[in-house]
């Protein structure tokens, strides 16, 4: 059998639950996974169905569904405050709509079609399902394409979570401004990597340099200041600045932010 291989509902639930048993058994830390994870989805997989099939195969219809996930959820958040339909399981838009959204989204240049489209009629299968698997990659944006591309390859195996920091009220923002340099660089060399399309890619890059350039001024004015004693911002009036910059709580820029 080649590396191509053709999915039916009955094969797909099977890979779906296989996935789902591996992650809850924590074959998958930091989301990447094991070497134990991929060897037990390979033979729990043709335990389950009787059709055995190699770990590229099941690799490439998990990086397939991976981007539809990610396509479909960037079209959920286009479609913010318009309605569902549970019967097609996708967002319920009208006409007048697509065809903005449409005229924004094509890529006449290179000849693409928006990916959006495929979800006009119909949702992703298992929506719920593909929640739990991939529902990190949507969440970090990390490796969203751009609506118009379809040449994404990323693989799951790049996820990772962002373990949440300790609270230390007593950082000087002198400390917090060098630590979130050191940051940006190794995060932002990685996605300087791929094409800078990526509307999520965009927000996260203007969010740093808004809260780069406040940690400037506030350097600045704390160098000038007359006062000897308690001119470094404290952590919550560090936290404040970053949210008058427009960060939200509970998003994804708020945890980078304070990770910085």
């Amino acid at each position: 059998m080649g590396d191509k291989a053709d999915w039916s509902d009955f094969f797909l639930k099977h890979l779906i639950d296989v996935c789902k048993g591996e992650i809850e058994a924590g074959n998958r830390p930091q989301g990447l996974w094991t070497s134990t994870g991929w060897k037990n989805i390979v033979a729990k997989f043709e335990a389950k169905t009787g059709d055995k099939r190699t770990k590229i195969q099941l690799k490439n219809k998990l990086d397939n569904l991976k981007k539809e996930y990610v396509w479909f959820m960037e079209l959920k958040n286009y479609a913010t405050g318009l309605g569902w339909d549970a019967a097609k399981g996708t967002v319920d838009c009208p006409q007048d709509w697509w065809d903005e959204h449409l005229a924004r989204c094509n890529n006449r240049e290179k000849g693409l079609k928006c990916n959006h489209v495929r979800f006009r009629k119909q949702g992703p299968k298992y929506l719920d399902d593909l929640d739990l698997i991939f529902g990190k990659v949507h969440v970090t944006g990390a490796t969203a394409a751009c609506p118009g591309d379809i040449s994404s390859d990323e693989s799951d195996d790049c996820v990772a979570e962002v373990p949440k920091p300790p609270p230390k009220d007593d950082v000087k923002l002198a400390d917090l401004k060098q630590k979130g340099k050191r940051k940006r660089k190794s995060s932002c060399t990685i996605a300087e990597s791929k094409e800078e399309k990526s509307p999520f890619y965009r927000m996260y890059k203007n969010t740093c340099l808004k809260i780069e350039s406040a940690a400037d001024r506030i350097s600045s004015a704390s160098a000038t200041s007359a006062s000897p004693t308690n001119v470094v911002p404290t952590i919550g009036e560090a936290m404040k600045m970053v949210e008058e910059c427009g960060v939200e709580e509970g998003t994804p820029l708020m945890h980078t932010a304070t990770m910085l």
